[in-house]
């Protein structure tokens, strides 16, 4: 069962659920940078990490912007 998230956590859940939902196709991180309104790409894989330590999300090997939400 995935574990909770912070509000950032989350609110990056959503944007890459809704990015995936209408493009089909998982954001970029410069796209998921710039919808955090945060300064740095490190900060975003950072968030990514936390997510799938979380189990919220997977990453798939099939190309760079691949991956596949759990919750």
């Amino acid at each position: 069962m995935p574990e909770t998230l912070t509000a950032k956590q989350a609110e990056l859940l959503s944007f890459i659920k809704q990015k995936i939902a209408a493009d089909h196709v998982a954001p970029s991180f410069e796209e998921m940078r710039e919808a955090m309104g945060v300064s740095s790409k490190s900060v975003v894989h950072r968030m990514i990490s936390g997510l799938v330590e979380r189990g919220h999300i997977r990453r798939t090997k099939q190309g760079a912007r691949r991956m596949e939400v759990l919750s």
